[in-house]
């Protein structure tokens, strides 16, 4: 046993120790300290002694502060997306149920069959490391190569790729029914904000990320359905639209974590997703050898959509001019997954004119959004102030098969876009071409974008005997527009199977041109020309593994397996509720639901007594008739009380979004002495009855049977919807000059607590107004 003496002089000199390390620290923090603050005022001084302008003092600054608080704003960010991705789910619904009232379809045993599913995610985890390792080496790594040369950065490598232990996390699983009977739809929340890292080398500068985030809705499509296990024969995983990516930088790359700069590398990163698996582009997994790879990976599209941006009208005023405020110089940007159109500039206005036009190619009906992003253009260095953002539900174009409407815009103080979309199917009859032809031309007109008549399928399947061992690519042209396959390695025999898609202007005049070419050596090994209006006469507008001899190629031996598939644009129909699109059978989480509601097959006529009459036209225009007549008939065109009659829809969405569009009015009453009122539609979400609750139309002159077809919106959580009323006024404009009369010509009431789904759009009988509110 060790003496007393010697069990005091051991403790006596771990205090020491513990004294001497704490001193240590204490002494180098502060040395940090005092070395930083003698560095500060060393360069204060020297600005001052060598009489720098003070401008080089304070741009430093700027940038640290500018950094700081991005720092910040992306900490915050991602603390939230993080502890949303690791939270058990069915805690997260107790916490919201909280707050407000969970929809009817939200249930817990939901969460448990998702949770289960994030489970099997975890355990998963530990073993994706080598395929995330490939994925990134021999995929991801040459397209971002690629993409940062145009930038006149080369060489860019993976260094190391740490995948972490946290895993991505999936929710809001939804299963779609009435679609084909050989594929299962699902869609889900896809979040992951993990402890990924990984460093690269560009340009032998070594840098990295971490602090990963990504966020989106996903979609799964196993088809086809086979009769061998695993019953499913493949997938297409994929993005409805882009997802919410951001991550921090470490290494040199730390320096350019700011706005501006680290804005060019996070829309490098989003673009690589995009191109992946983004809609149009899928990320497909064969599971079974037997199966149609090229409809698998290569899909026919849905359809087509044409958009017209026509105008804007009333925009915010971001330009600041001598005397104040000024206006601005809008541009509109359009996005449809990983699409992307941009508007030319119009300068010096807030109400600007476009007459834009653009073509998506659409290979989703449901649960996809057409964006619309105004921006006001900044010449000087930083980024466009933006105007607002809009939106339309593709599915809702899809079913009415054209529509032209005003849309307010979101994220604004004011300002709306008038736009047209117009839904075009794919056809099989080459006989349709000329009326889609004419119907280019007239649109052609008055727009300088080119539009196109029809749509052309590639599929590159394989070559053979190809000359020297080469790294084959194939790049296929299709007028102005050029894509390109990936490069396979040391082969005379290359396997491509990659599909590609180009709208094509006029299939009579154009053809398609194919070039084998070595990667190496940039060495064309052989081409292929088609003219395309061969494929017109042939049975269903298609060529099925045609083998092309290569021309120029050595030998003339070598050849080239080729699909190609014509469809003919035709501009679609309006459709009924049931038709096509997929319906959800099981839903677990918001989705984007704001809808263009435009009116279907038959329409309901609320009268205030809640009796619904359904009639299959609009009303007609009122005529002299007795009573009995009239009551046989239906309800009187004029309405139960003579005043008109207002066509609305309504719905609120899963966003927590109240949508209203005013169609139109008819049968108003004249005036007195026979003037034709000046009609507007003016609504109120009571009991707030401020200028923020308050929504206005245009006004039509001189009109007793006013149009309209405007769209407005109103942030409503699910609680309070049953405490809120929709007051829509119809007011006439001349009597707003005549203080003896009302100018309110009509009113409708509606209690939001009892909207129906199933009837969105009615009719309603216009009733004595009860309110009024001073203008």
């Amino acid at each position: 046993m060790s003496s007393e003496p010697e069990k005091i002089a051991d403790v006596a000199e771990d205090v020491a120790e513990d004294v001497g390390h704490a001193y240590g620290v204490w002494f180098k923090r502060y040395m940090n300290i005092f070395c930083r603050r003698f560095f500060e005022w060393l360069m204060v001084f020297s600005f001052g002694y060598y009489n720098i302008s003070f401008g080089w003092l304070m741009a430093p600054l700027f940038f640290l502060v500018l950094r700081e608080k991005r720092a910040k704003e992306k900490k915050v960010k991602f603390d939230i997306i993080k502890s949303i991705a690791n939270a058990d789910e069915k805690d997260i619904l107790q916490e919201i149920q909280r707050f407000s009232n969970l929809p009817s379809w939200v249930t817990f045993p939901d969460m448990e069959r998702v949770e289960w599913l994030n489970k099997i995610i975890r355990q998963l985890w530990t073993y994706a490391g080598h395929y995330v390792h490939d994925l990134c080496k021999f995929t991801i790594e040459p397209s971002i190569r690629q993409a940062l040369e145009e930038y006149k950065l080369n060489g860019f490598k993976f260094e190391k790729i740490i995948l972490g232990d946290t895993p991505f996390r999936l929710s809001g699983v939804k299963v779609y029914d009435d679609t084909s009977r050989h594929e299962i739809i699902m869609d889900m929340d896809f979040a992951y904000a993990g402890d990924c890292k990984f460093e690269v080398s560009v340009s032998k500068f070594k840098m990295g990320i971490k602090d990963l985030q990504i966020s989106g809705r996903i979609r799964v499509v196993m088809k086809p359905l086979v009769r061998q296990i695993p019953l499913v024969g493949g997938l297409q995983v994929f993005f409805l639209n882009n997802p919410d990516v951001d991550f921090n930088l470490i290494g040199l790359a730390d320096v350019f974590d700011m706005p501006g700069l680290s804005d060019i590398l996070r829309s490098i990163v989003v673009e690589q997703i995009a191109h992946m698996m983004v809609l149009p582009n899928r990320y497909p997994i064969q599971l079974v050898e037997d199966i149609n790879t090229a409809e698998l990976k290569c899909p026919q599209p849905a359809g087509v959509l044409r958009i017209q941006v026509i105008e804007a009208h009333n925009l915010m005023k971001k330009d600041v001019g001598l005397m104040g405020m000024g206006k601005s110089d809008p541009y509109c940007i359009l996005r449809l997954g990983a699409q992307k159109f941009q508007t030319k500039t119009i300068n010096n206005t807030i109400n600007p004119k476009w007459d834009f036009c653009c073509e998506f190619l659409t290979d989703a009906i449901r649960s996809q959004e057409l964006d619309f992003e105004l921006f006001d253009q900044d010449d000087t260095i930083g980024k466009d102030d933006k105007l607002g953002r809009a939106n339309l539900d593709v599915h809702e174009i899809w079913k009415s098969g054209d529509v032209d409407m005003w849309v307010p815009l979101s994220e604004a103080k004011s300002g709306r876009i008038h736009v047209r979309a117009t839904w075009l199917d794919l056809n099989e009859t080459a006989s349709s071409l000329d009326l889609q032809l004419e119907e280019v031309r007239a649109l052609q007109a008055n727009t300088k974008n080119p539009l196109h008549s029809a749509v052309l399928m590639v599929w590159i399947d394989s070559a053979k005997k190809l000359n020297s061992i080469p790294d084959p690519f194939v790049r296929i042209h299709v007028g102005n527009s050029q894509k390109e396959t990936t490069v396979r390695q040391r082969t005379n025999d290359p396997v491509f199977e990659e599909g590609f898609t180009f709208l094509v202007r006029n299939p009579r005049t154009q053809e398609l041109k194919i070039e084998v070419i070595d990667h190496k050596t940039s060495v064309v090994q052989g081409r292929i020309e088609v003219d395309l209006n061969v494929l017109l006469k042939e049975r269903n507008l298609e060529v099925l593994n045609e083998n092309y001899p290569l021309s120029g190629a050595s030998g003339g031996l070598a050849t080239l397996k080729v699909n190609l598939n014509l469809r003919i644009l035709k501009t679609a129909l309006k459709k009924d509720d049931g038709d096509g699109g997929p319906k959800e059978t099981e839903v677990t989480s918001d989705e984007a639901d704001r809808k263009e509601v435009i009116n279907e097959g038959t329409e309901e006529v609320i009268t205030p007594a809640a009796t619904i009459v359904t009639q299959a036209t609009p009303p007609p225009q009122p005529q002299l008739s007795d009573s009995n007549e009239l009551r046989h008939r239906g309800p009187d065109p004029a309405g139960m009380h003579g005043l008109g009659r207002i066509e609305l829809s309504v719905k609120y969405g899963p966003r927590s979004n109240l949508v209203i569009v005013v169609h139109q009015i008819t049968n108003l009453p004249v005036e007195e002495d026979g003037e034709l009122p000046d009609p507007y539609v003016k609504l109120y979400l009571l009991p707030d009855r401020s200028k923020d609750s308050k929504r206005k139309t245009d006004v039509i002159k001189d009109s007793c049977n006013p149009k309209y077809d405007e769209r407005f919106e109103y942030a409503l959580p699910p609680n309070d919807l049953t405490n809120r009323t929709l007051e829509v006024n119809i007011v006439n404009k001349k009597g707003l000059r005549f203080l003896q009369r009302s100018p309110t010509m009509g009113q409708v009431l509606l209690d939001c607590g009892l909207l129906d789904d199933e009837k969105v759009t009615q009719w309603y009988d216009l009733a004595p107004a009860t309110d009024e509110d001073e203008e």
